[in-house]
């Protein structure tokens, strides 16, 4: 996947409006932005959005008119992206996004596959082909069910380093606590290496999965 750095919803939205000045049809762009505008608040859109005006499938002056949801597993969605040309497949976490290729070739990466139940390539485009049987993506800030942040569904755990994941040790904030620290010795999460060992102790103890009634109420106040 094509990772962004950790910016402000404002930089990352900022940063696709200026792509969109060079890569969009001069004449649609105000349609255009105003898709973009929906989905201000929600990181993992805007990551495919970043990749799609940063890299043009087609190499040509484009723009997403519409963005619905394939599917969604553990903060990990499957978008289609229908364009002016044409309708492409999207992977997209709170971190980054990948592009797969055009929704009429199908999935071709057995691992994604895989990931969101289905068998092959075949089946997905069985059951996946036609982008109208697929809901309009909904912000998910504006979903109440999911984590405004890594989008993981009730029950499901947050993605690893997500900020409102809650610490099994103390109960605050994974990402602020010093637990994560203290339970691998180090004074600080460097490498990869350290994150695993992270991840190993917190499977250990038991993660805390999202939950939208003791997790959601005020946390997107304190978002930047």
């Amino acid at each position: 996947m094509t990772t962004i750095p950790q910016q402000s919803l404002g930089e990352l939205t900022g940063q696709i409006l200026l792509l969109m000045k060079y890569a969009t049809p001069e004449g649609e762009r105000p349609e255009l932005t105003k898709v973009l505008n929906r989905y201000e608040g929600d990181r993992i859109a805007l990551h495919v959005f970043h990749h799609f005006y940063s890299y043009l499938p087609e190499g040509v002056d484009d723009g997403i008119r519409e963005l619905r949801l394939i599917r969604k597993r553990q903060g990990t969605f499957l978008f289609c992206a229908i364009s002016l040309l044409k309708e492409y497949i999207y992977l997209a976490t709170g971190e980054s996004a990948e592009f797969l290729g055009p929704l009429q070739e199908g999935i071709w990466d057995e691992d994604v596959l895989v990931f969101f139940g289905w068998q092959d390539r075949d089946s997905f485009l069985k059951e996946c082909n036609r982008s109208e049987s697929h809901p309009i993506h909904e912000s998910v800030e504006a979903n109440l069910e999911l984590c405004p942040v890594c989008g993981a569904n009730d029950g499901e755990l947050h993605t690893l380093g997500c900020p409102v994941e809650v610490c099994p040790w103390c109960q605050g904030q994974l990402t602020r606590c010093e637990c994560r620290f203290r339970v691998i010795g180090k004074d600080q999460l460097k490498e990869e290496r350290h994150l695993e060992e992270l991840q190993a102790a917190l499977n250990a103890k038991g993660r805390i999965p999202f939950s939208p009634s003791s997790q959601r109420p005020g946390f997107l106040n304190k978002l930047p």
